[in-house]
């Protein structure tokens, strides 16, 4: 039941922010990093936006029964490598808008959650 809610909320908060970055990638960039794209930016905005909305959609629970392990394990890697590139971001660069460290502790709290739920292999 917790690992259902886990990897829903998940998956939700990405497709949103995927169809949020493919629709209007200078807002998520300006709340993100206070600043514009440029022409070349907003493309890639947008190409990132597919496949964070992809990886929401794949990662949806279904009605099927089976294991989660592959979407749980997706989530995870996507949120610990956006955790780490935001705070890089927010560290080593002047790209600090105002959702910048909200989003490097939404994407840290949500692999945490993730981490707990992917089952442990025998050594």
């Amino acid at each position: 039941m917790v690992q259902r809610f886990v990897v829903m909320t998940a998956a939700w908060l990405e497709v949103v922010a995927g169809a949020t970055l493919l629709t209007v990638p200078g807002v998520a960039s300006r709340l993100l990093f206070a600043a514009q794209p440029g022409s070349v930016g907003i493309t890639f905005g947008r190409c990132a936006g597919v496949g964070i909305l992809a990886l929401g959609i794949a990662c949806l629970p279904s009605k099927a029964t089976g294991s989660r392990r592959a979407a749980v394990f997706g989530l995870l890697v996507y949120n610990v490598g956006i955790a780490i590139l935001l705070a890089w971001a927010g560290v080593a660069t002047t790209l600090r808008g105002v959702l910048l460290w909200p989003a490097v502790v939404l994407h840290a709290f949500i692999a945490a959650a993730l981490l707990q739920l992917l089952p442990h292999r025998p050594s």
